[in-house]
């Protein structure tokens, strides 16, 4: 495929698969998971229950239809028939030979009562992101360096390289889709499929499309703001936002994110792509809108470079009752993300001292301003605020 890039995540998989009888690949609907696992199994058995026929097959005997696959086998979206959790079970605790199973879903097993009751102990898990800056760029992967950036590392990519890329997120078709038309194009039919179809097969009773299309319209207007959408900027009851946040959350649409148990903030939320987030603002330019893409940007690289290695970010964001809210909190270290450079040379002025204010009340020993400079400014000992280019990670 002409957008075809190398992913990152191939060496973790193939650890995943050494090790466990089921590998599951999850992630956003056409983020890359098929094409990944093949890369993982070229030559293996491959179903995907897309397919009406083999989805019929399985449905009329799970039994039959897993017996008939052999191994190594290949499973894409594989929660489109539920009942093929329990029979794997069945027949990985018979003979737990690692490397039995790949599957592929577009929801979050973890959130499906049945799905992980059935597996737990007996899969290994791999989330796929949208491709960061990195894999986009085909530039060499750079070792799992999150907390102190500037030891050792030096910014590859400039700030004007990245803010040309912002609006085209790391979907692999859009990404490289040759005009804006063909990127609007593929977003709203990406869309429309995936809260006509997937989200309806989440919530399942009383689902309705057109809140989802609401709410999700209503997050556009919020992140063009430069704002983080809660539950305050809906019209819709709080009861009902939350059910419908929740499942979006479960097809990997959207992101949630709390705030740090000593802030006073509310919950908030984030697309799962900044392409995604493009195409609903309708517009890519002033500081709200970039700072919003930028929040997109950072938080899907570093995502990629924890899960990556193995492991998982816990992430959230600090507002305190006086002051701007700090982005993400990371292992108790604040980082604020500005879109301007005005913001960076006034270090000393709103900036800084929401970091410091969210420095103390965590007792961190340094924290971050990121924007777009080019260069890494180290903090000063023991108390300082690092500027760090948006590209520091990437």
């Amino acid at each position: 495929m002409p957008h075809f890039r190398d992913r990152f995540a191939l060496e973790q998989l193939k650890k995943l698969f050494s090790y466990w009888p089921v590998t599951g690949i999850i992630g956003p609907r056409q983020c890359g998971k098929t094409t990944l696992a093949k890369l993982l199994l070229p030559n293996g058995r491959d179903y995907t229950f897309d397919d009406a026929e083999i989805r019929e097959e399985a449905v009329g005997s799970i039994k039959t239809f897993v017996a008939r696959l052999g191994t190594p086998a290949l499973i894409d979206e594989v929660q489109k028939v539920p009942a093929i959790f329990d029979e794997l079970k069945r027949v990985v605790d018979k003979k737990k030979l690692p490397g039995s199973y790949l599957i592929t879903g577009s929801t979050s097993f973890s959130d499906q009562v049945g799905i992980r009751e059935s597996l737990t102990g007996r899969i290994g898990i791999l989330e796929l992101h949208p491709l960061n800056f990195a894999e986009r760029n085909q530039l060499p992967v750079r070792p799992a360096q999150f907390l102190e950036p500037w030891k050792g590392l030096k910014p590859r990519v400039s700030a004007e390289k990245i803010s040309q890329d912002l609006a085209l997120g790391g979907m692999p078709v859009p990404a490289f889709a040759r005009s804006d038309e063909q990127r609007n194009l593929y977003w709203t039919s990406w869309l429309e499929t995936t809260l006509y179809r997937d989200l309806g097969r989440v919530l399942k009773k009383n689902y309705d499309a057109e809140i989802a299309f609401s709410l999700v319209r209503q997050m556009g207007k919020v992140l063009a703001d430069g704002e983080l959408p809660t539950l305050k900027h809906f019209k819709e009851p709080a009861s009902t936002v939350r059910r419908y946040l929740s499942g979006m959350e479960t097809i990997f649409l959207l992101y949630r994110h709390r705030c740090h148990p000593s802030g006073i903030g509310k919950e908030a939320w984030q697309f799962m792509d900044a392409g995604l987030s493009a195409f609903l603002m309708k517009k890519v330019m002033g500081e709200g809108a970039t700072l919003t893409l930028v929040r997109h940007f950072l938080w899907n690289e570093w995502r990629c470079l924890h899960s990556y290695a193995g492991n998982r970010i816990d992430a959230c964001y600090y507002k305190s009752a006086q002051g701007s809210p700090v982005d993400y909190i990371v292992e108790d270290i604040p980082i604020r993300i500005v879109s301007s450079l005005s913001q960076m040379q006034k270090r000393l002025s709103w900036e800084e001292r929401s970091i410091r204010g969210a420095m103390k009340k965590l007792k961190s020993p340094y924290g971050m301003l990121v924007g777009p400079i080019e260069n890494f400014v180290p903090p000063k000992e023991n108390d300082g605020v690092a500027l760090v280019p948006w590209g520091g990670w990437s």
